[in-house]
């Protein structure tokens, strides 16, 4: 007897892919939501650190004077986030900055230091929420619904995410534009037709004027997902991709030059390279010389600010600044530095997730290599790896933070395949909520402390290991003026390497200790100096350390015959 056919209810199954859809969009909203609020909630419990002012006060020159001059190292689109809800509260900048060091009176130039802090972090939050949404879809996409709401759970519970959402800086933002640009060109592969282009084209323009840690992570990233692209095979429309990339490359350009107001200037203003190179090769005295003067002077070039910015970072990374890493002072950055600050700073069971997932989905890819698009995000990961580690600024795990995102989305599938597997099914779910659940704790009693969270591997002294805005980014200033209140201190003395208003943090009296100092009294150090300049406190190894106040400030009570004191409590 024939078995009777199955009658399909389209509108059924429509019915029930909508209900799971809004199941999973509040799910989603939630895990945001509470990620937000924990963001928020850091804000009065630490004082600007040490990086903030400037990207505030560069967001308010664009706002305010149509320019952007102050600090070119960084391209604008964060730091027009970061100032717009200041510059509609009223702020202005109260002089012209010559430099970034200068830009410190900012936050407190109306009087309203908390309220203006508060505006600039608020900016930064839309990326936090564009970051998630990334990791979402792409693990979606990629591994299915629930897959991609648990790699958003873990990504929106990493510490070093939280903490640098919670900051008006650079590094959200570049994880979440690079990242979306990075997903739009794994769509764009696989169907590139003229919607896909536009899309990629102008995340990636928004991610290059967002940092441009981009102009190095996109095209490495790139060419190695189009290494797992052509070695899928099957039918490849070279002449569709081509049309479609020019397209693409106009968006970016376009995108590019509208966050720099479409601003411009001739050649010969941004470069003397073809003066060089006409001198050189006609005679300085040459009338050919002087004609390519002359043109230089009227060809314009779109969005100097861009061509300087770029000189300034790469001239900044070829001196390389001293850096910190496991006991080591070094001039100029160590290969394996962003190896070891993402085994510090990232949770263990993360950690564990993301290689379970990491080796599913290379599974996956070796049993069928025309399955590129899992193996993307891991290419994405190695290859960001690879091109930062002869980098000679090494000021954190903050630089590289899109490492968080490919980590998420195999964490989301690592979870996923626990769950399901048969063999052993019971013991293979408790390991999966297990480690589902340590992530959880870890990452809440991390709360507010994310920017200095180690994992287990850090010790009780994680200032051993690393220091540089991976722990210490001068945040507890606020903390300490609490400490000198509670215990009525009104005379303090602080080594500290960031810039600050003592009046604006309710600082009792305050001396601002230069590099080779002999101070008396109340001292404060910040562990950041401590660690990465100690000859210029050489009198520390002498003294009893009487406590931290909040992760990052040493405090002393020197008497004034201290100086010459034998060793008693040596930097460990």
């Amino acid at each position: 007897m024939p078995p009777q056919a199955v009658e399909v209810n389209p509108a059924g199954a429509k019915a029930v892919f909508l209900a799971r859809s809004a199941v999973a969009a509040l799910c989603l909203t939630l895990l945001i939501g509470i990620g937000v609020v924990r963001i928020v909630s850091t804000y009065r419990v630490f004082n600007h650190t040490i990086d903030e002012p400037s990207h505030l006060a560069c967001g308010l020159e664009w706002w305010e004077k149509g320019v952007y001059r102050i600090e070119t190292k960084h391209p604008p689109l964060a730091r027009i986030s970061i100032a717009a809800l200041p510059y509609m509260s009223g702020l202005r900048a109260p002089a012209e900055f010559k430099s970034w060091q200068e830009t410190y009176p900012v936050l407190s130039a109306d009087g309203h230091y908390w309220r203006n802090l508060w505006l600039a972090r608020i900016g930064v939050l839309p990326y936090y929420v564009i970051c998630t949404l990334v990791v979402f879809f792409w693990t979606r996409r990629l591994f299915g619904t629930t897959a991609g709401l648990l790699a958003a759970a873990v990504f929106s519970m990493v510490p070093p995410v939280l903490a640098h959402s919670a900051v008006a800086t650079t590094d959200v933002p570049l994880a979440a534009m690079f990242c979306w640009a990075l997903y739009a060109f794994t769509l764009w592969l696989e169907r590139p037709d003229w919607r896909r282009a536009a899309a990629l084209g102008i995340a990636s323009g928004l991610a290059v004027a967002t940092k441009f840690s981009t102009l190095l992570f996109l095209p490495a990233c790139a060419a190695a997902i189009l290494a797992l692209y052509l070695v899928g095979g099957g039918q490849r429309n070279w002449r569709v991709l081509l049309r479609t990339a020019v397209l693409a490359a106009l968006c970016a350009l376009l995108s590019i030059w509208a966050v720099y107001r479409f601003s411009h200037s001739p050649l010969a203003q941004v470069t003397a390279v073809p003066d060089r190179l006409a001198a050189r090769a006609f005679g300085s005295s040459s009338p050919m010389t002087a004609t390519v003067h002359k043109i230089a002077a009227i060809v314009p070039i779109p969005a100097p600010e861009l061509i300087d910015g770029v000189r300034v970072l790469r001239q900044q990374n070829n001196e390389g600044t001293r850096s910190y890493l496991l006991g080591r002072i070094k001039e100029g950055g160590c290969w394996y530095f962003f190896v070891v600050a993402l085994a510090l700073k990232t949770p263990l069971a993360a950690l564990i997730l993301g290689a379970l997932g990491a080796v599913v989905a290379l599974g996956r890819y070796s049993r069928d290599h025309a399955d590129w698009q899992v193996a993307a995000p891991l290419a994405s990961a190695i290859m960001i790896l690879v091109i930062t580690a002869p980098a000679g600024m090494n000021s954190g795990v903050r630089h590289v933070l899109p490492e968080y995102v490919f980590l998420s989305i195999y964490a989301g599938l690592g979870m996923v395949a626990l769950w399901r597997r048969s063999v052993h099914a019971t013991l293979y779910r408790a390991l999966a909520v297990m480690l589902f659940s340590w992530m959880t704790l870890s990452s809440a009693i991390a709360h507010p402390d994310y920017l200095a969270y180690f994992n287990e591997f850090g010790g009780s002294d994680p200032s051993r290991l690393l220091v540089i805005s991976d722990l210490d980014w001068g945040q507890d200033l606020t903390r300490l003026a609490k400490y000198l209140r509670e215990n009525h201190i009104d005379h303090i003395s602080i080594a500290y390497e960031g810039f600050y208003d003592p009046a604006s943090l309710d600082l009792p009296e305050t001396v601002k200790l230069k590099c080779g100092d002999m101070p008396t009294g109340w001292v404060a150090v910040a562990a950041r100096r401590a660690r990465r300049s100690p000859e210029c406190e050489p009198w520390l190894q002498g003294q009893q350390r009487v406590t931290i106040v909040g992760k990052t400030m040493w405090i002393y009570n020197i008497p004034a015959n201290a100086q010459g004191a034998n060793l008693a409590h040596p930097i460990q």
